[in-house]
């Protein structure tokens, strides 16, 4: 049998119009300046590395998200984000690791299933955070669970930071004056 239709031709004007609509969305994912260059994306905090200027603003920065986070999810209360858990570095790079992830989750740029990932990381914060608290005598006082967590006393914190920005200071001196290179640790203070 010899097949008569001959060669399939495509529609000149339907041809046209899958490419213009190729084009068209070709030029909204580059609108503008085009996609973020991924130099631009901010990296995740690594406390440890954190020169004093930067961490006097990284503990701004953090108090404020750790602060907006229990106004958004009321259930965070003292059992699980102590009022005083910039003392606790376990608590620090924990809370800094899911707003860090949070901002990448919910970037304009990540696919429509980042906020499930966003939430399945909260969880599990959530519970090594609860579980951590529960270990501390600064998060052992019971307190009805609707009540917030009191809010962080200005004058200790301002405190906290400029002792912090010190001992990083005193570090970075350190290890700048260490002749055979070796690294002074730094990070969040230990309580």
């Amino acid at each position: 049998m010899t097949d008569t239709a001959g060669p399939s031709r495509v529609d000149p004007v339907e041809d046209e119009a899958r490419r213009a609509d190729r084009i068209s969305t070709l030029a909204r994912l580059y609108e503008a300046d085009g996609p973020a260059d991924l130099d631009e994306l901010t990296a995740p905090v690594y406390w440890p590395d954190l020169a004093p200027a930067e961490a006097r603003q990284e503990w701004a920065s953090l108090r404020a998200w750790v602060e907006a986070l229990v106004g958004r999810f009321p259930h965070l209360d003292h059992h699980v984000i102590p009022r005083c858990w910039y003392r606790h570095p376990g608590h620090v790079e924990a809370l800094a690791a899911l707003r860090d992830a949070e901002r990448v989750n919910y970037a304009d740029t990540a696919p429509g299933t980042a906020a499930v990932d966003w939430h399945r990381a909260f969880q599990l914060v959530e519970l090594r955070l609860r579980d951590w608290t529960s270990q501390l005598a600064c998060g052992a006082t019971h307190e009805s669970r609707t009540r917030q967590p009191q809010p962080v006393d200005p004058s200790e914190w301002e405190q906290f930071v400029t002792e912090d920005a010190t001992r990083r200071a005193h570090r970075a001196i350190a290890s700048a004056l260490d002749g055979e290179g070796r690294r002074v640790a730094a990070g969040p203070p230990t309580p």
